[in-house]
């Protein structure tokens, strides 16, 4: 039921949010949306012009959340390493509690939708930078040599790819805490002088 004052946006938003987490982004339409916000279809389309835009958006709120778990962790007092640690640490929780049902991962990694998918590549793009820069303000702390910063970060960032979308969501939860946690003795660990 629609709060008052909510905006008609997120109104929608999670609308589809909960129909794509219960059906999928490819099985939910944007009828079903308008019903599930008890909205016109036509309402639907004056705040996003397609089916695909609104997957964009929603994608690009997940991602959104990441990266600001992220960026509170590497803001944070410690150590250099022990602050990519728990930036890692925060970005794995967030995308296992954001994903959450079945369909849930696809709002990270779809390749059927075009929405989600450049949601996740805007994503990626940001979250270099993010730690990109952290690198940079961190620069006595780790052994980058001639590395340029953004190389450094796409590096490391490559290094957790099994634990982050598309590879996280296609392997068993139990256990990934463990290899995450190695993989911080290897390559943080590495990172430092």
């Amino acid at each position: 039921m629609r709060a008052v004052g909510q905006p008609r946006r997120e109104l929608i938003l999670e609308a589809a949010r909960r129909l794509f987490h219960h059906y999928g982004p490819t099985k939910t339409t944007v009828a079903d949306i308008a019903r599930e916000a008890k909205v016109a279809v036509g309402t639907v389309y004056l705040e996003f012009s397609s089916k695909n835009a609104l997957l964009e958006a929603l994608s690009r709120l997940a991602h959104e959340r990441v990266l600001q778990v992220e960026a509170r962790a590497l803001a944070a007092e410690g150590d250099p390493a022990e602050r990519l640690t728990r930036a890692l640490d925060a970005r794995l929780a967030a995308f296992l509690e954001l994903s959450g049902t079945v369909h849930g991962p696809q709002l990270f990694h779809c390749t059927k939708a075009a929405g989600i998918r450049n949601a996740h590549g805007w994503f990626r793009a940001r979250e270099v930078e993010l730690f990109a820069t952290f690198l940079v303000r961190q620069a006595e702390a780790f052994a980058l040599g001639d590395l340029a910063p953004k190389d450094a970060a796409g590096a490391l960032l490559a290094a957790y790819a099994e634990l982050a979308p598309p590879l996280l969501f296609a392997q068993r939860r139990d256990g990934l805490r463990a290899r995450q946690a190695a993989m911080h003795r290897l390559v943080l660990r590495g990172l430092q002088r």
